[in-house]
Formats: structure tokens, C-alpha cells, sequence
């Protein structure tokens, strides 16, 4: 009896098994011949050729079907700015854009269109499971879309138990940057920070909160100035990801009151470059920075001066621009270089590298009178990894002089031998001869000298095993 259970049940599966495989061919096929039929359509009407007969052959599916059929076009994430506001048109006027709201406002599923063909029984009753991934899917639609008119439904989604639906909403509406979504999102960053909400995360809020467009930025300025730290982080962070994205697209970026309000720009220089938190005050400085206010340069100058090294170091990385090269800002950023935080150090002089000739003079005048080991080791590592000693060498050998010349002897006598002697090997013959034509005569002088002065033994040191050059090139 156990056996024959046992045989029925198996039939049973297998006969399941069949039945789903045979379904799963039917909807294949179906889904292949509604593309190769109607693709063409959709591409003609994409490319800007509104025609009627496309347009209501398309109105003659059902809305699952043109979903199929649409859905590839936002699956690929390939919608240029081009074609955006042609399928935003198209998807209005064949009824998707209210299919997807509707399915936001109710979680269910609207009744099939009138004289469409729905009975073929290639789209079952959605199940719970399979309603959740359509809703998903509408949200994410609207967002590709930037559908503006859709924000207060998206941001009745971030309420939705289903922390999938939360997300994809809360990615939606950082596509859409709705200027009135900025100041409700701003609300929940509030209620997540104090505690009187759980979700979304803080830092998914202030990663959506940063995609926004700077002129939002005047609804930060109650969070620039709330009594609770992590809010006052969290908004500086804000403002900074959204000054640093603008300016990187533009390099005179200033922020002017057009994009900034003077409100904002009187809490940066006069609360926030004092707040109690070390982070507000370091993620601050990357904002003033690019104000554009005469009383800028002297908060940033007492900025590289903080008590913490954490502050130092972002206003050190702050002032990379060329408008902060006078030399007020250039001795500030020198003294940061005797700064007993080694990632301080390194920042500066990073700094001076990138502020042009002026910058670097004062990174090698440093240098040149330093007595300090470490920071001499850690400026060599800096010029090597930033390309300035090949520079150096190449600009040696064709005569240069002044500071950049002792630079070089420098690195050739006790500062840098062998990461010198690499950059020689790498060289083009012609670069490397020039090199050694000027610098073997100046090396064997001072070797003479040393040996006619009695200072120490064995203090002179052979060229050519220093730099490690071959006998045919140091003869």
C-alpha cells in the first residue's frame, strides 16, 4: 500500500512538473512572437515617428502585455536623455503611467482594459509574491522615467512594510530630484536620526538626499543648525557631496548666493567652522572652501590649526585649488608639514604639488631645510608617486637650477639613491646621458673636496655604487 502511495505520488509530481514546463514553452513563445511583431513598432515610435497605426496597435494589447514588451527598455538601464521624454509621452497615452500609480495607491491589480486580449491564460491572477515584484517594478518604472508628478506616491512607499518596496522608492525619488520631495526626505532624515522612525537607513537618506540639485540646499539650513550632532553631520555631509559633485563638472566652481543663500554661507564661516564636533567642522571646510567670501581664507587658515588632526587634514585636502595659492593659504599649508599626524603631512604636501610652481617651492624649500627623517622620506615617497621626481630629473639634465637643482643632488646624495637610480633606468638614453653629463662632475667634486677635508671616515660614498649605474655610463 505504501509502494502504490508512494508511485501516485511520484506520477503526480512528474505530471506537475510537465504541465509547468509546457507553460513555461507557451509563454516563452508568446513573449518572443510579441517582440519580433511588435518591436518594430515600438522602435519607430522611440525614434520620434509618431504615427497612429503604431500607436493603436500598441493600444490594442493588454497592459501585462505591454509591459512584457516594454519592460527590456528599463530592465537594460540603456533610456538616454534622448528618448526619455518619448517613452514618459508614450507610456502616458497607452495607460502604463496610470497602471503604475494605481498599483502604488491599492496593491492590487486594476480590471483589464476593455476589448483587450486577456483571456489566453498567459496571465494568471497575480499571487502575493508576484504583485510585490509588479509594485517593485512600477516604482523603479517612474524613477527611470522622472515622473515629478509621482514623488508624493513614492514617498508614500517609504512607509510600505516590505523593505524592498522602501528602497527601490527611496532610489526612485533620488532619480526623480523633485524640489518638494527634497524638504519631506529632509523630515525623515529627522525622525530616523531622533529615533521616531526606523526606516530608511540614515545613510540611504543622505545618499538620496545628496543626488538633489544644489539650489535644494536651502532646506538644510534648519538641519546646519539643529541641536542633535548627527543631524548636523549628516546635513554638512550633504551640502559637501553636493558642492564637490558640481565642482568637478566645473572647474571655476564658486558658490555664490545664486546656488547658495547667505544664510548658509554665514552658518559655515561663523557656527559650523566652530562647532564641537570634530566632523562637522572637517566636512565644513570642504565647503568653504569654495565660498565665495572674502572671509573664507581666514577660517580655513585657522582651520589647518585645529586640535584635531582629523579637521587638519580635510582643510589641508580643501585648499587643492589653484585660487588658494596666495601666500597667506601658502604658509598655512607649509606649516602643515612639520604636523605630527603622518596623513596630515602627506595631505599638504599633495597640496603644495597641486597648487603649481608657487606650491612647490614651498614643498622643496621644506625640504631643503628639514632635519626631520621621516618627514624627508615621507616628501621623497610623495614626489615619486606623483611623477614630480622623473620631472625633476629630466628638467635637471637640460639645465634647470635654483631650488630644483639642489632637489635633484639631494635626491642623488643620501635623500633618494635608489628610487633616482629606477627613474634613471626607466629614462630614454638621451635623458639619462644629460643627466650624468651635469651631475658626474658636480658629484666628483664634492667627492675631492670631502677627501682633502679631514671631517670623518670614510665619509665619501662612490657614485657609482650609490646610484647603482653601470660602469659604462659612470665612466
Amino acid at each position: 500500500m505504501t509502494l502504490l502511495w508512494v508511485l501516485i505520488g511520484t506520477c503526480l509530481l512528474i505530471a506537475v512538473a510537465i504541465f509547468r514546463r509546457r507553460q513555461q514553452i507557451r509563454y516563452s513563445r508568446y513573449v518572443r512572437s510579441l517582440e519580433s511583431t511588435y518591436r518594430p513598432i515600438l522602435a519607430t515610435l522611440l525614434s520620434g515617428r509618431h504615427t497612429p497605426q503604431g500607436i493603436n496597435a500598441l493600444r490594442e494589447l493588454p497592459l501585462a502585455d505591454l509591459e512584457l514588451l516594454f519592460d527590456p527598455l528599463f530592465s537594460a538601464g540603456g533610456i538616454g536623455q534622448k528618448h526619455a521624454p518619448v517613452l514618459q509621452a508614450l507610456c502616458t497615452e497607452l495607460g502604463l503611467l496610470r497602471l503604475w500609480q494605481h498599483r502604488l495607491i491599492r496593491d492590487e491589480e486594476p480590471p483589464a482594459r476593455r476589448g483587450s486580449r486577456h483571456g489566453m491564460g498567459l496571465h494568471p491572477p497575480a499571487s502575493p509574491l508576484l504583485r510585490l515584484l509588479l509594485r517593485a517594478k512600477s516604482i523603479r518604472n517612474l524613477g527611470i522615467l522622472r515622473h515629478q508628478p509621482s514623488w508624493p506616491l513614492l514617498v508614500r512607499a517609504l512607509d510600505d512594510p516590505q523593505s524592498d518596496i522602501r528602497s527601490v522608492a527611496l532610489r526612485s525619488l533620488a532619480t526623480i530630484r523633485a524640489p518638494g520631495s527634497f524638504r519631506v526626505l529632509v523630515g525623515r532624515l529627522h525622525a530616523v536620526v531622533l529615533g521616531e522612525s526606523a526606516s530608511p537607513s540614515p545613510r540611504a537618506l543622505k545618499a538620496a538626499l545628496a543626488s538633489f540639485d544644489l539650489t535644494c540646499s536651502a532646506e538644510l539650513l534648519p538641519s546646519l543648525r539643529h541641536a542633535h550632532r548627527r543631524i548636523r553631520i549628516f546635513a554638512t555631509d550633504i551640502l559637501r557631496v553636493m558642492v564637490c559633485r558640481d565642482a568637478a563638472l566645473d572647474s571655476d566652481f564658486l558658490l555664490g548666493s545664486e546656488v547658495c543663500i547667505p544664510a548658509i554661507a554665514d552658518t559655515l564661516l561663523t557656527t559650523l567652522c566652530r562647532d564641537p564636533s570634530a566632523e562637522v567642522r572637517g566636512r565644513a571646510a570642504e565647503v568653504i572652501a569654495f565660498l565665495a567670501d572674502r572671509r573664507a581664507t581666514s577660517v580655513l587658515y585657522g582651520l589647518l590649526f585645529d586640535p584635531q588632526w582629523y579637521v587638519r587634514l580635510r582643510a589641508a585636502r580643501a585648499l587643492a585649488n589653484p585660487r588658494h595659492s596666495s601666500p597667506y593659504l601658502l604658509l598655512g599649508i607649509r606649516d602643515c608639514l612639520r604636523d605630527p599626524h603622518w596623513r596630515v603631512r602627506e595631505a599638504a604636501m599633495h597640496t603644495l604639488i597641486s597648487l603649481g610652481p608657487r606650491g612647490r617651492q614651498q614643498l622643496y624649500g621644506h625640504f631643503l631645510t628639514s632635519r626631520d627623517p621621516a618627514t624627508r622620506k615621507q616628501t621623497v615617497e610623495v614626489l615619486e608617486r606623483s611623477g614630480l621626481m622623473a620631472s625633476l630629473v629630466k628638467d635637471y639634465g637640460e639645465g634647470a637650477g635654483g631650488v630644483e637643482a639642489l632637489m635633484v643632488e639631494q635626491f642623488a646624495s643620501a635623500a633618494a639613491p635608489l628610487g633616482l637610480s629606477a627613474i634613471l633606468r626607466m629614462s630614454n638614453p638621451q635623458v639619462r646621458q644629460k643627466f650624468l653629463d651635469r651631475f658626474l662632475p658636480v658629484a666628483r667634486f664634492k667627492m675631492q673636496l670631502q677627501e682633502e677635508t679631514p671631517l670623518e671616515a670614510n665619509a665619501g660614498m662612490d657614485v657609482q655604487q650609490d646610484l647603482e649605474f653601470p660602469t659604462v655610463l659612470a665612466a
